[in-house]
């Protein structure tokens, strides 16, 4: 009889843990979302803090489309203030042993083409996922330019501070 009782122990022992094991790896999907966001191409669109609207030949657009066709670079976000625009990237895999040249490719080419504008370019990965963060934030609508501008000097500084 004592044997009987050793076993039930046991499966509601490896019950629990395997219960236990199931909800642990469940989590939350907006982290995995964005865990998967260095995998994927987000590619959203390019926005500027004062207009209301999305302008499709705008500043910021034309600047997107300048980086992404450097070769190396697969995905991009860009965020306009003012004459300051945030400009951040991702890398191929097979392209990171070159970021510092692409980085300064991507500054030179903005630089000459862009005249007049202060550019923030970064290929950090979390400076990507908070431009792109931002970038939401200013396709809801419903965000004050002050919030945002916040945001943006925010990611700025975080920015300086990396290099």
């Amino acid at each position: 009889m004592p044997k009987k009782r050793h076993n039930t122990a046991y499966y509601f022992l490896f019950s629990l843990t395997f219960l236990f094991m199931i909800t642990g790896c469940a989590g939350n999907r907006d982290n995995q979302k964005e865990g998967m966001a260095l995998i994927q191409r987000t590619d959203p669109p390019a926005m500027d803090i004062r207009s209301v609207t999305y302008q499709k030949d705008g500043v910021p657009e034309k600047v997107k489309s300048e980086v992404v066709r450097i070769d190396g670079i697969y995905d991009v976000v860009a965020v306009q203030n003012g004459k300051d625009i945030l400009v951040a990237y991702k890398v191929n895999h097979m392209h990171r042993f070159q970021m510092k040249k692409i980085e300064k490719n991507v500054n030179d080419r903005l630089k000459k083409k862009f005249k007049g504008y202060k550019f923030t370019v970064s290929s950090d990965y979390k400076i990507f996922l908070e431009t792109v963060r931002l970038n939401n934030m200013l396709r809801e609508k419903d965000v004050p330019e002050k919030k945002a501008k916040e945001k943006f000097q925010k990611i700025v500084k975080l920015q300086k501070e990396l290099t």
